[in-house]
């Protein structure tokens, strides 16, 4: 069938393309979107509204709640006998979509927190939010760890006028006294 002729597409959840040349896949392929994937239509009509010169164009319609709308879609069917032949293969053609909140559906899953995959979303990225804040917290600590360590230590760094009337670094002021047989003046 060429192409360009075909006005009209049928398409249904859980059936598969007929193939010839490939693997057959779902006539309907939801890839996601703000609705997710949750609510795909069982049956959606695509109709074949013109041929910009490159490929034809498609409306797609499906009965949906009016919280529902299609996104983004992609009439895809396998050419007959090489993948970009403008003949295809009879009942070959899927629709990959975005299924897409509309403003209506916006507002109830703000309002309610619980509608569809919104609240999955919702609740996905609150949890999200508590490994942020865990990550903060313990930066925080190995901050304040750092600082109790290096920069707040009471004691002063070098210690004046030791008994022999050199000035020595503070870690080894306050190390035990040398070992026998060591001489200061190679410190």
């Amino acid at each position: 069938v060429l192409l360009r002729e075909v006005q009209a597409l049928t398409l249904r959840r859980g059936q598969y393309t007929t193939s010839r040349r490939t693997a057959a896949v779902p006539q309907l392929q939801c890839t996601g979107g703000s609705a997710g994937c949750s609510h795909v239509p069982e049956v959606v009509q695509c109709y074949n509204k013109g041929w910009d010169g490159y490929d034809v164009q498609w409306q797609c319609k499906a009965d949906l709640e009016n919280t529902y709308r299609f996104g983004q879609i992609e009439v895809s069917c396998e050419g007959y006998d090489y993948p970009d032949d403008p003949y295809i293969l009879r009942g070959s053609c899927s629709l990959l979509f975005k299924l897409e909140l509309t403003k209506e559906g916006e507002r109830k899953v703000k309002s309610s927190g619980s509608f569809g995959s919104g609240y999955y979303q919702s609740r996905k990225d609150s949890s999200d939010s508590g490994a942020g804040t865990i990550a903060i917290i313990v930066l925080l600590v190995l901050a304040f760890g750092v600082y109790k360590l290096f920069l707040s230590n009471p004691q002063p760094q070098e210690s004046f006028g030791d008994s022999d009337g050199f000035t020595r670094p503070f870690w080894q002021s306050q190390q035990a006294p040398p070992p026998p047989g060591f001489k200061s003046s190679f410190t």
